[in-house]
């Protein structure tokens, strides 16, 4: 399968006379994985793609969830995000315990060497992916931010407009994130206790600004203002 007949901010980069051939140059194998706890792929497409830009999320959401001395983090990780599994066994004095999780059912590319090769002959590609890891490294900065809010309710309502940013869909009632986001999944993001979050969220619905519809979240509240940081 194609990575632009799957990844349209990829396709939109080449020129149309060219995409034809850069459609049939940039097949890769595709890696797909159902919900639940991650399963690592198998070792000889691991090491394939060491070779090249890694492993590109398809469509899905994945959960990757770090824990440091009893004290937990998460991020999610979905279409567009590239993914570099094994980076993670690099020496380091902090033992850190590293979990995945598929939270929906995930489609994962796998951009190998000999991908990375076909693919520089459209160099705007690999500038693209290389931007995306840049971005994803300031999200992670932005939700390290909004994890130092003392107040569980503040730091959800940034953390849904974080992902809303990403993943939100504009409808008359407000922006819909149309996301398999569950308490404990919200929690393990939020850095907080599973009913903490529940309560938080029950706030929340009672001040108006979201709304459980589904499986989805809407919010209809104000954008969280952020305060100016001192001269």
């Amino acid at each position: 399968m194609s990575v632009l007949d799957v990844d349209p901010g990829l396709a939109e980069l080449v020129p149309a006379e060219q995409r034809q051939q850069a459609r049939q140059a940039t097949g890769a194998t595709i890696l797909r994985f159902g919900t639940g706890p991650w399963r690592e792929p198998e070792p000889e497409n691991l090491e394939r793609a060491k070779g090249g830009y890694g492993m590109l999320v398809v469509d899905g959401l994945l959960l990757r969830r770090v824990g440091v001395g009893g004290r937990h983090a998460a991020e999610l990780l979905g279409p567009g995000d590239l993914l570099r599994p094994w980076q993670y066994d690099a020496e380091t004095t902090i033992d850190a315990e590293w979990t995945w999780r598929v939270v929906a059912p995930t489609r994962i590319a796998v951009l190998d060497q000999r991908w990375t090769n076909r693919a520089a002959h459209w160099p705007q590609l690999g500038a693209e992916l290389a931007g995306r890891a840049m971005s994803r490294a300031v999200r992670l900065v932005t939700s390290m931010a909004i994890s130092q809010q003392p107040k569980l309710d503040v730091r959800l309502w940034m953390l849904f407009w974080e992902l809303a940013d990403r993943y939100g869909k504009v409808h008359p009632d407000g922006i819909h994130l149309e996301l398999p986001l569950t308490h404990e999944v919200l929690s393990h993001l939020a850095g907080a206790r599973r009913p903490s979050v529940s309560g938080a969220l029950t706030r929340l619905a009672q001040d108006g600004r979201l709304m459980r519809s589904g499986r989805h979240w809407v919010l209809s509240g104000e954008r969280p203002v952020a305060e100016p940081l001192p001269v």
